[in-house]
């Protein structure tokens, strides 16, 4: 049975991939789904395959690959609609994280965002619609 072309999921390189499933379980409530390894050397990597509660299909996957540098942030912007985006930026506050772009309201777009960074700065913005 095909399923044709679709986006399936966004793999973000991280530095400690333990402080970022907290993070990313914590502040936006995504359940692991997998945790695969494998490779060896400058190969070898180690991922978290993450999902929304309740649903199977993975929507980020956090990849760690211990024998390379940490990657630099700013290479994506996750974004993830939330039912509130004060309370979820507290949340990312009380994780570790940083606000980048305080909630504000887009009455013409109908919804109030916000942006935060992740304990490795990677940018999360944050939409709730109205």
């Amino acid at each position: 049975m095909a399923v044709g072309q679709r986006f399936a999921f966004t793999k973000l390189l991280v530095g400690d991939l333990e402080a970022e499933v907290a993070f990313y379980s914590t502040v936006l409530d995504l359940v692991t789904k997998h945790r695969v390894s494998g490779g060896e050397g400058p190969e070898a990597r180690e991922e978290v395959i993450l999902c929304a509660a309740g649903h199977e299909e993975p929507s980020l996957v956090l990849l760690h690959r211990p024998h390379q540098a940490r990657p630099e942030p700013g290479e994506t912007v996750l974004g993830f609609v939330v039912d509130d985006v004060e309370q979820v930026v507290r949340a990312a506050e009380a994780a570790g994280g940083v606000v980048r772009v305080a909630s504000r309201t887009v009455p013409q777009a109908g919804m109030t965002v916000a942006q935060v960074e992740d304990p490795e700065g990677h940018l999360v913005e944050l939409l709730q619609h109205r």
